[in-house]
């Protein structure tokens, strides 16, 4: 027996034709007949005629294995896979089952029937194949046959339907999804908890192929009958074969006892969810779940019990899309992208997509080759594995053009994406434009997420969003559009965004007021139907929101990564109960040094929701998005963490060009200091906004 560490070498091609090396061939066959049935020499020949024999050969040109294969329907079906007994432990298997993948890329997948009692149903998982079903076979002790399938993922017209649904995608291990099919008792009652209805509006469960290779193992056949039907209610997560492959091999380490098929299956199962890009992973397996931590710092994904995702399910939601990250002055790095390291980031970031290698090649030399008109950049983590490809193209007159924007499955790389849109807007007010735009070509579901986010909408496969620091009426918006439709703006965009604009003017509350705003930010209407509070907040907190100058001040502590953030929670006294939300913010520095800037509104955000509850479970739900500890929250409640604190949660935080101080405030009316939250007029937002961003009145 040939062990693993002493894998032979060899080579798979199929076998030509005519050929004197169909006789070891069938003479393989014939010493495995006995498993693999009769098989006539003609049936061979024929087989060997169409080139749907693959060899694996030994470097002496001795024959290690073959795999026979058929084609029809646009699917393959595997007939005979056949490995000399010497060598079974050595990858042949594996080698010939990835040929024969490739060379059938162009159909909808690979297919074959397997006896249960056959050594080889376990090697089909290991594979990638899902098993899909039993039939009973034709022989005489009518031994069921089980049907084993590995899906090419080519898309069909369901597929290609376009969707607004932004549920999360959480794979359920088989745990759960044998209580989810009616386990009693108080675990079947926790994961069950997964279908109440508000939950469902918010999240989507998967299966994976490994969930049909558990229910295959079931020896009852009524229950392996219900379980079959009750896995028709979930879809199958799609995965990309080689990711998924890939990601077994780097998983092996968290599972070290490869003999455990638990363990295999397991590992299976988490190689997936991952190779899917699924956020989360309900389990109730408890050595899964002590693996959490490893497992989310490497490829982002949360394993949890059912009941601690429901629990923390607003919470995990925002975290994933939003989690903070350190960039300024600490383990992130961003450079231009240059020639030399080109082949490594090409093979990094098409990994991630369904471009073929060259043709992503070729696209990103083409962009770096323009240096003067284009700008390539590339963003790496501490340990330089690329999170962010991105290109910036200025050459039309009015738009800023994104023609790259890719990312790896890293857990920075949501965060990383909104953080670069966000600065994609800010950059095209610096410079004047009035569009910016981002083609649909293999922009993945997380990027199209996250521009829907940032109100770009989709014509002509181009996302594309007006945005203008602008302040004014309806009307003004009415010309924006008009302006940004001579720029090349779909008629179908220019006409739904002329609706809502004079929608919010018939009947402008303050949600759709914001909205519209949303559409057209950071544009601002002067309406007071969407109000504005100055909120104060101490110098100390304002250092990790938004104030770059007393934060470079800070050497030690300073939570640089609510920099990046698009979202963020502060922390106040419920006793202001006017708050209310949405509405805008106006950040009043309110304690420090007046000649590093603090006394001052130095900047604007959009307030969101306001949320008020015990303590110590707003503390435990908003943690990662605001910069108090829990000592802090602690203090804020004199000691008592049952005691109400009110979160605040805002987003689209604009930092002020030119700080307001007290001085260029009482002009308007408005008398510091401020110690609590104060609305103001729109006429005096729009006077504090101008002096802020140095905008002519």
């Amino acid at each position: 027996m040939v062990t693993p560490e002493a894998k032979p070498q060899c080579s798979v091609t199929a076998l030509p034709w005519p050929s004197t090396d169909l006789a070891p061939v069938m003479a393989l066959h014939g010493a495995n007949s006995k498993t693999l049935g009769p098989f006539p020499v003609g049936a061979f020949e024929e087989y060997a005629q169409k080139r749907q024999i693959l060899v694996a050969w030994s470097p002496c040109g001795d024959v290690l294995g073959y795999l026979l294969y058929r084609i029809s329907r646009q699917r393959a079906s595997i007939v005979h896979l056949c490995v000399d007994p010497a060598h079974r432990a050595g990858g042949i298997a594996q080698r010939l089952v990835d040929a024969l993948k490739i060379i059938t890329k162009h159909l909808t997948g690979v297919g074959l029937r397997c006896r249960q009692d056959n050594y080889a149903k376990l090697l089909w998982p290991r594979m990638g194949f899902a098993a899909m079903g039993r039939k009973p076979g034709r022989g005489r002790d009518g031994h069921e046959l089980t049907f084993w399938w590995f899906d090419h993922g080519h898309p069909d017209l369901l597929s290609n339907k376009p969707t607004e649904d932004r549920r999360s995608c959480v794979v359920i291990d088989a745990n759960v999804f044998f209580d989810l099919k009616g386990s009693e008792g108080r675990k079947g009652e926790e994961s069950q908890a997964l279908l109440a209805d508000w939950v469902q509006g918010a999240i989507e469960l998967h299966v994976t192929k490994e969930t049909h290779n558990e229910i295959e193992r079931a020896t009852d056949k009524k229950t392996h009958a219900e379980s079959r039907a009750h896995a028709t209610r979930y879809p199958t997560l799609a995965t990309d074969d080689k990711i998924f492959q890939r990601i077994c091999q780097e998983l092996k380490p968290l599972f070290p006892n490869k003999s455990n098929l638990r363990d295999s299956a397991d590992l299976r199962q988490i190689a997936y969810a991952i190779a899917g890009g699924a956020l989360f992973f309900a389990t109730r397996d408890e050595t899964l779940i002590s693996r959490c931590d490893s497992l989310y710092d490497t490829y982002g994904i949360h394993v949890l019990a059912p009941g601690e995702l429901i629990r923390r399910l607003d919470m995990l939601e925002r975290e994933e899309e939003y989690r903070p990250a350190r960039v300024h002055g600490s383990r992130l790095r961003t450079c231009a992208l240059t020639a030399e390291h080109l082949d490594d980031t090409v093979k990094a970031f098409v990994r991630c997509t369904t471009e073929k290698q060259n043709e992503f090649r070729r696209e990103v030399l083409h962009w770096v080759g323009r240096p003067r008109s284009a700008q390539t950049n590339l963003l790496a983590d501490s340990d330089g594995k690329p999170v962010l490809l991105t290109v910036l193209d200025q050459e039309s007159p009015g738009v800023l053009a994104v023609p790259l924007l890719r990312t790896t499955r890293h857990p920075l790389s949501g965060t990383l994406l909104r953080s670069f849109l966000r600065s994609a807007l800010d950059l095209a007010n610096k410079d004047k434009r009035l569009l910016v735009s981002i083609p649909d070509v293999a922009v993945d579901d997380p990027t199209r997420a996250a521009l829907r986010e940032f109100a770009f909408s989709l014509e002509n496969e181009k996302w594309v969003k007006i945005t203008k620091r602008t302040l004014g009426d309806f009307e003004s918006l009415h010309a924006l559009v008009g302006a940004a439709a001579t720029l090349g703006l779909g008629k179908q965009i220019v006409e739904s965004a002329r609706q809502a604009v004079d929608a919010a003017k018939a009947n402008g509350g303050a949600e759709r007021t914001a909205v519209l705003e949303s559409f057209f930010w950071p544009a601002k209407l002067l309406t007071d139907s969407l109000p504005v509070f100055i909120i104060p907040i101490r110098a100390e907190w304002a250092q990790h929101f938004f104030d770059e100058q007393l934060g470079s001040e800070l050497l030690f502590g300073l939570r640089e990564e609510l920099h990046l953030g698009v979202e963020g929670v502060y922390y106040r006294s419920p006793k202001q109960s006017h708050l209310s939300a949405p509405a805008r913010i106006l950040w009043y520095v309110s304690q420090g040094h007046a000649k590093r800037g603090s006394k001052s509104i130095k900047a604007c955000s959009r307030l969101d929701s306001i949320e008020i509850g015990d303590a110590e479970e707003i503390y435990r739900r908003y943690r990662r998005l605001g910069v108090y500890t829990r000592r802090d929250v602690l203090n804020a409640v004199k000691g008592k963490p049952s005691r109400d604190l009110m979160a605040l949660r805002f987003s689209m935080t604009e930092r002020f060009t030119t700080p307001v101080n007290v001085p260029k405030l009482d002009p308007l009316g408005l008398r510091g200091p401020f110690m609590s939250p104060r609305r103001i007029s729109a006429e005096q937002f729009a006077s504090i906004y101008s002096i802020g961003f140095d905008m002519a009145p």
